[in-house]
């Protein structure tokens, strides 16, 4: 790693790597310039440092001093260009480099064991942000030890000066972590938050398709009670946020997609779900990393 005075201001006094701080990575895209932008918004907010990371895809193996000092170069420099941006936006933000060849997936691990916070574009040119929308970086996301802030092309309808509204999602398993901190960005934006819950009716297990095997009112009123008793423990600690308790009967990813078009950040609770091939995310947070028009923030939870 590197900065715009020397390597040694990239440690922590004590000499170790940076830890509790913001990591982006950036591959030279658009949207990994977004991803930044939101990478410094966030490391300013906090009054941590900013840490950008470009990965060049390199197997150890590999022959070639000189190709990799070339490739090393202009790595260098797409990180300079993109670290200087951050510092116009934010003068007085502590931005970082840091340069990896090295294989992506291993070193995106290793970022969230460290961060705070880890950003990444939803699309890309491939190597770091790339992958996130493909099978390997879903299960990397399962994996992370830290939350985090996957960003698209602006696609929400609201305007880019001014922020809409935090959304969460709420389901029947614990989701303490990702509102506490849906209820943390509102407070930091100065905008309101909207904590969704969605729920159905039961079908047959062997007619899916069939219309519900009983239709109550129950259902309303237990899922209200449910979305309730979530948010009710942080109504003290943020009392200044605006919240909007919204119960809606519909499937949850479709509920969430929903209310994108004007919001400004998605929190949701990444559960992980440990099967054969290891940890991997739930069929809702799929379903929305793909799809969602606003940045998505997944709070890992075991």
């Amino acid at each position: 790693m590197n900065d715009d005075t020397s390597a040694a201001e990239t440690t922590a006094p004590d000499g170790a790597l940076l830890r509790d701080h913001v990591i982006v990575g950036v591959d030279g895209s658009p949207v990994a310039e977004l991803a930044a932008d939101r990478a410094a918004d966030e490391a300013a907010r906090r009054d941590v440092p900013l840490e950008i990371l470009h990965v060049v895809e390199w197997a150890p193996a590999r022959k070639g001093e000189r190709l990799a000092a070339r490739l090393r170069e202009e790595a260098e420099a797409l990180v300079a260009k993109v670290a200087e941006r951050a510092r116009r936006g934010h003068p007085g933000l502590r931005v970082v480099t840091t340069v990896d060849l090295a294989h992506t997936l291993p070193t995106l691990e290793r970022a969230t064991e460290r961060a705070a916070l880890v950003v990444l574009g939803s699309r890309g040119r491939g190597g770091f942000t790339g992958l996130l929308m493909g099978s390997v970086s879903l299960s990397v996301a399962a994996g992370a030890r830290c939350p985090i802030l996957i960003v698209r092309a602006r696609l929400t309808n609201a305007p880019a000066d001014e922020p809409g509204t935090v959304v969460v999602g709420v389901s029947e398993f614990d989701c303490s972590p990702a509102i506490d901190a849906a209820f943390a960005a509102a407070q930091a934006r100065g905008v309101p938050l909207r904590a969704l819950h969605a729920w159905s009716y039961p079908v047959s297990p062997v007619a899916p398709y069939a219309p519900p095997m009983w239709e109550t009112d129950d259902g309303q009123k237990t899922a209200e009670a449910t979305l309730g008793a979530a948010v009710a423990p942080f109504l003290d600690k943020y009392s200044h946020v605006a919240l909007t308790e919204q119960v809606v009967r519909d499937t949850p990813a479709h509920a969430l997609l929903a209310t994108t078009d004007e919001a400004d950040l998605v929190v949701l609770a990444a559960h992980r779900r440990h099967g054969r091939f290891g940890a991997n995310l739930g069929r809702v947070t799929h379903t929305v990393l793909h799809h969602c028009k606003a940045p998505v923030l997944l709070i890992p939870i075991d």
